[in-house]
């Protein structure tokens, strides 16, 4: 089982490997795996079995993800040991606990997505959504020259220069994290063909207020990116409610990731009514034989 680190040419293969995935988890994305690959040291392998990542660096450990039963098999054999599993939904580690023997399950509140009705997001409709509403409509009023266009190669330079402004003056990120997330954003707006994943850009006159990057999994919007100057009063709900119009409406599900356990993230992630706090759960596991069953 030979496997290799992941690179930008590697998108093909990812996005085929991928496109029966239906777990809904944002990590396990095209867009996400080749963005991330650094710094969790993210390889793969794929087989007759299907696909296998390997995530060399989860906080000091080393995981996998596979996409199919006869896969972790395959890892399992490979290894000759337990392995643990990361990224999984609940039903997944349903089906692994009937045919294999685990031996720890774990599961961290701060990584669970945030899982949204894509129509809801996009219509505001009902009292839930009213101070939303409220937010969208008065961002409206207050900038009628703000305009809302997708994300091409041509913006890459606005962009970035917005995204500096961002990571240095008025964004609240965690540094190592923010580093290591300018850094890739740099990189995937200069190879945009390259990544092929949906964008947005939200303007006030010649300002950029807002930007928006994700991709479309299966009947999923995952929302990658997001990122906007509170300067300008509603930028973050007009910004979700434009790109959820312009990318989800073919969607059932729209994902905006985690909230890693920051305070006011989670209060906002939480305030937009998710219909899921979709849970992510690490497996350890062993070969299902009468040797491990015993144990």
């Amino acid at each position: 089982m030979d496997f290799k680190k992941i690179t930008l040419d590697d998108f093909g293969i990812l996005r085929e490997a991928l496109a029966r995935y239906r777990g809904r988890i944002c990590d396990i994305s095209p867009g996400n795996l080749v963005f991330w690959r650094d710094y969790y040291d993210i390889s793969y392998a794929k087989g007759d079995s299907g696909l296998i990542l390997r995530f060399g660096d989860m906080d000091g450990m080393t995981c996998y993800w596979c996409e199919s039963e006869r896969a972790v098999r395959a890892l399992l054999a490979h290894t000759g040991e337990a392995v643990s599993l990361t990224c999984l939904c609940e039903d997944e580690v349903a089906r692994l606990s009937q045919s294999f023997c685990v031996r720890d399950v774990w599961h961290d509140r701060d990584w669970d997505d945030y899982l949204y009705s894509a129509e809801e997001l996009i219509a505001l409709r009902g009292k839930r959504f009213h101070a939303k509403k409220n937010h969208v409509n008065r961002f409206r009023k207050s900038y009628p020259d703000a305009r809302f266009e997708p994300l091409t190669a041509e913006h890459a330079e606005a962009v970035r220069a917005f995204l500096y402004d961002y990571f240095h003056t008025f964004g609240k990120e965690d540094a190592e994290v923010a580093a290591h997330e300018e850094q890739q954003l740099c990189e995937q707006l200069m190879h945009w063909d390259a990544y092929g994943q949906c964008g947005g850009v939200l303007w006030v006159g010649d300002r950029i207020a807002g930007v928006s990057i994700g991709e479309v999994v299966g009947e999923t919007l995952i929302v990658h990116t997001e990122k906007a100057d509170t300067a300008f009063d509603g930028a973050y709900p007009m910004l979700m409610q434009s790109f959820a119009a312009a990318y989800g409406a073919e969607c059932r599900y729209i994902n905006r990731e985690e909230d890693c356990g920051v305070e006011g993230l989670r209060a906002s992630k939480l305030s937009y009514q998710p219909i899921e706090i979709r849970k992510k759960y690490c497996l350890v596991i062993s070969d299902a034989g009468a040797e491990t069953r015993e144990e």
